[in-house]
C-alpha cells in the first residue's frame, strides 16, 4: 500500500486507526450509559451485569481514601464522569462529580473568554504603524 502524503500512513493503517478511535468512542459511550443507569437504578438485583459492576465502582469511589492520589479505579470513574459532564444538561444529575465538573468547565470557559477579550482589546488599542512611519 502506498503511504498517505500527509500522515505517512498507508490507507489500511489509517482505516485501522479510525476504526480504533470509533471503537474507543463507542466503548466510552457504553460505559457512560452504564454509569447513568447505575446511578438512577434503585433495584438491588438489577438484571444488567454492567449495572452491578458500575454500582460497585461508584460505591468504591465514595469511600476510597486514595481517590485523587493514585487509585486507578477512581481515576477511571472520574474520567468517565468528565466525558459525561461535557454533554449533560440535567439540573439534578445523579452521576457523581457531574455538577462539580460542569461548574468547573463553565468557569474555565468564562476564564478563556475573558482572556480572549483582553487579548483582543490589547491588540486593538495598540497604535498601528504605517508603512515607512517610525
Amino acid at each position: 500500500m502506498e503511504p498517505n502524503r500527509d500522515s505517512g500512513l498507508c490507507t489500511k493503517c489509517i482505516q485501522a486507526s479510525m476504526n480504533s478511535n470509533d471503537s474507543r468512542r463507542l466503548s466510552i459511550q457504553r460505559c457512560i450509559r452504564s454509569l447513568v443507569h447505575a446511578c438512577q437504578c434503585r433495584h438491588s438485583n438489577c438484571s444488567l451485569p454492567s449495572c452491578q459492576k458500575m454500582k460497585r465502582v461508584v460505591q468504591h469511589t465514595k469511600g476510597c481514601k486514595r481517590k485523587t492520589n493514585g487509585c486507578y479505579i477512581c481515576k477511571q470513574l472520574i474520567a468517565l464522569c468528565c466525558y459525561h459532564a461535557k454533554h449533560c444538561q440535567e439540573n439534578k444529575c445523579p452521576v457523581p462529580f457531574c455538577l462539580n465538573i460542569r461548574h468547573k468547565l463553565r468557569q474555565q470557559q468564562l476564564q478563556h473568554r475573558l482572556q480572549q477579550a483582553q487579548t483582543t482589546r490589547r491588540r486593538s488599542s495598540k497604535p498601528h504603524r504605517t508603512c515607512g512611519g517610525r
